[in-house]
């Protein structure tokens, strides 16, 4: 056989890839790579979540173990609380500030409950069954807020003390 009877028809059996089909594969190649990094985003977002809720659920622990500390100075023990700081009598309410007379109290050298530049408030009501409920809510205004969309992230704690 000749070489010309071994070539083949043009237009037939050519390979490659022709340029429309790179455009379609880099098309859902970039689809794909959109979806993850948005994947990306909301887990981090969540995270972040997920860290302020830990943050204000383990200041409300603190707050709660601070309280059966101080009820058990008062009832037990006969000794006198920080009652301005403190009060433990059933149906308390208190507010505690992030700065004033109780930092000393519920400040680093004490409870470290609060610090300088919170970026939370927290509250406490004492009921008369001997429950007491923690709110711990993230501020929206000031310089030291927390990261991401918190302003729903509110723990409210609920404990039972005797």
């Amino acid at each position: 056989m000749s070489g010309a009877a071994m070539a083949r028809p043009a237009g037939k059996g050519q390979r490659g890839v022709t340029l429309i089909e790179v455009l379609v594969a880099f098309f859902i190649l970039f689809v794909v790579t959109l979806a993850v990094l948005q994947m990306l985003s909301m887990a981090y977002l969540v995270n972040l979540g997920s860290l302020t809720r830990t943050d204000l659920t383990y200041r409300a622990q603190r707050v709660v173990e601070t309280i059966r500390l101080q009820r058990y100075r008062v009832y037990l023990l006969g000794t006198p609380a920080v009652e301005a700081c403190c009060p433990v009598t059933d149906g308390s309410t208190m507010t505690i500030p992030p700065a004033g007379t109780c930092d000393a109290f519920w400040g680093p050298a004490g409870a470290n409950v609060m610090e300088t530049n919170a970026r939370y408030s927290l509250s406490y009501d004492i009921n008369a069954n001997g429950s007491v409920t923690v709110n711990a809510v993230p501020l929206t205004t000031g310089a030291n807020l927390y990261l991401g969309p918190t302003a729903n992230k509110a723990v409210v704690y609920v404990a039972q003390i005797q």
